[in-house]
């Protein structure tokens, strides 16, 4: 797999779990971070050959959000933390 398809793949995760959060919750939920991390650690372990737990996944998520906050880069959300998330896991 390459990284431009692995990195299609994650966000496309990020993306789903955006949809099934929002079916479930309504949208609003202060403890959205570990409802995604409950819904994601399995498949983005299988993707990028991690061992992620889900509280890690969960603190990853909200430093994420802050970033992408912070930072307001040009990509939706979940492209963003595909591209971090890959970017933590293979050193440049």
């Amino acid at each position: 797999m390459t990284e431009s398809t692995l990195h299609h793949d994650v966000a496309g995760m990020f993306a789903g779990a955006a949809r099934a959060h929002h079916e479930a919750t309504g949208g609003a939920n202060p403890g959205w971070a570990h409802w995604y991390a409950q819904h994601l650690v399995d498949d983005l372990n299988t993707a990028l050959g991690s061992d992620l737990t889900r509280d890690a996944l969960a603190d990853w998520l909200v430093d994420a959000d802050r970033r992408y906050q912070e930072e307001s880069p040009s990509e939706s959300w979940p492209k963003a933390y595909a591209h971090w998330i890959l970017a933590e896991r293979t050193p440049e």
